[in-house]
């Protein structure tokens, strides 16, 4: 493992500046020392349990490991001990269970129609406004790098799981025509969907999130984040335009992968 650790230690030194496939192996490492060093609060039940573990590992891996270092303006700490790891993704999950706590979010009942959000909560998340499927034609924003923002989706999409790309492709982007979540966990057999929705950030807990300040505990808030958007109401049409970038991206990745061909064979 000293081989193993001292080339790790090199590529995370380097994260600001690595190509395509030093990412891919310094990835291939990280859950390697994941995998080798178990954490037992990363199978708990409020977490999703079992069926949650890869999806918690690679959130902590885009989350800890890749958008520090891709950020605009980004710094990384080069510095990185053999069991440090472990211990930072240990307080991940301490950091994601206590979220979950504060938000004292309840299971959403298996009848749902796949929206997750009740009406009392409409107004308390109206602020992300209708997304519909014909983004192409992007209205710029003056404060945002545009270019930039889009390369950070892209690179944010492809670094997920499938359950990612088509949860937003096919049911956050597609306005009224989107597909119900439960029609998705059918046909992508993706379990803990409820959980993956709510940790993405496209289910409120029921009444509405208190506050956009929570929406940056979601996958979506801290992309945002990640990319300077403060998560304020006077930020609001950036915000939009994030997710409008967004969408683009997530519609092009669900086309490269096919998964909206698998939707149409059912």
């Amino acid at each position: 493992m000293t081989g193993s650790f001292a080339e790790l230690a090199d590529l995370w030194a380097r994260r600001a500046n690595l190509s395509r496939d030093e990412w891919a192996r310094l990835y291939h490492l990280v859950m390697a020392v994941l995998q080798a060093n178990p954490v037992r609060d990363e199978r708990k039940p409020e977490l999703g349990g079992e069926d949650a573990v890869k999806s918690l590992r690679q959130s902590f891996f885009n989350d800890k490991v890749l958008l520090p270092a891709t950020a605009p303006g980004a710094d990384p700490n080069p510095n990185l001990t053999l069991r440090a790891l472990p211990v930072f993704y240990r307080r991940y999950l301490v950091d994601q269970l206590r979220a979950i706590q504060r938000r004292g979010e309840t299971e959403l009942p298996e009848d749902d129609d796949g929206r997750m959000i009740d009406p009392a909560a409409e107004n308390r998340f109206g602020w992300l406004g209708e997304l519909g499927a014909d983004c192409e034609c992007l209205s710029e924003v003056d404060e945002v790098d545009s270019c930039a923002l889009q390369d950070s989706a892209r690179r944010f999409l492809k670094g997920e799981d499938d359950w990612v790309v088509v949860y937003l492709a096919l049911h956050f982007c597609h306005g009224r025509e989107r597909l119900p979540l439960s029609k998705i966990q059918r046909v992508y057999q993706i379990p803990s969907y409820h959980y993956k929705a709510r940790m993405l950030g496209i289910a409120p807990p029921r009444g509405g999130y208190a506050g956009l300040a929570e929406f940056a505990d979601t996958m979506i808030g801290r992309w945002l984040v990640s990319n300077d958007i403060a998560l304020e109401e006077d930020r609001r049409h950036i915000i939009r335009h994030a997710f409008d970038l967004l969408c683009v991206e997530a519609f092009a990745e669900c086309d490269r992968r096919d998964l909206s061909g698998q939707e149409k064979r059912q």
